[in-house]
């Protein structure tokens, strides 16, 4: 092959590999926007109306410590009176994952959250879970459609949390189709 058409492959290839590269890019934002940007923002403002616009309305909640499956509105109904209660102060959340799986209007996301709040002698505390999420697009926005969350008897910790990747890191955690 002559150097000339060696470098027009080389770019082309290259062309291509950034514009996959940048489709991936912008499907993480996306994923990671829609769901963990505006659920963080609700539990740190306490705005109801976000929280509820990231659930599909035909949202199945399980709760595997409380051994309880709920719908949608019975488990938004918890939030709007907790959050409605002037007492109630912002929890801050943040999420890792260690898995996604993705289709074209599917994404399957397993990790880790860590809670924060402040106890009665002001000291900041944290909580951890583990999470099963299962998002579906709806209206060009991800929402959720499933939620399991567990602490694992207890198991879920600061050490889990650290093992989990950052939302940003999502060549460790995505699972490409093959």
């Amino acid at each position: 092959m002559s150097r000339i058409k060696y470098i027009a492959v080389s770019f082309v290839f290259l062309l291509l590999s950034w514009d996959s590269y940048s489709q991936e890019e912008q499907l993480h934002q996306k994923i990671n926007q829609d769901m963990y940007g505006k659920f963080s923002e609700a539990f740190q403002k306490l705005d109801f109306s976000l929280f509820e616009s990231i659930h599909s309305k035909e949202m199945i909640r399980i709760s595997g410590n409380g051994g309880e499956i709920k719908n949608v509105k019975a488990y938004l109904k918890g939030y709007k009176k907790r959050w409605g209660d002037p007492k109630t102060k912002p929890s801050p959340i943040s999420f890792r994952l260690f898995e996604r799986i993705t289709s074209d209007s599917l994404v399957s996301d397993r990790g880790i959250y860590r809670g924060t709040y402040k106890n009665d002698k002001d000291e900041t505390k944290h909580f951890y879970g583990q999470f099963h999420l299962l998002l579906q697009l709806e209206n060009d926005f991800w929402k959720i459609l499933i939620d399991y969350d567990s602490d694992e008897n207890n198991t879920i910790n600061q050490a889990s949390y650290e093992n989990a990747f950052a939302l940003t890191d999502y060549k460790k955690y995505w699972k490409r189709k093959q």
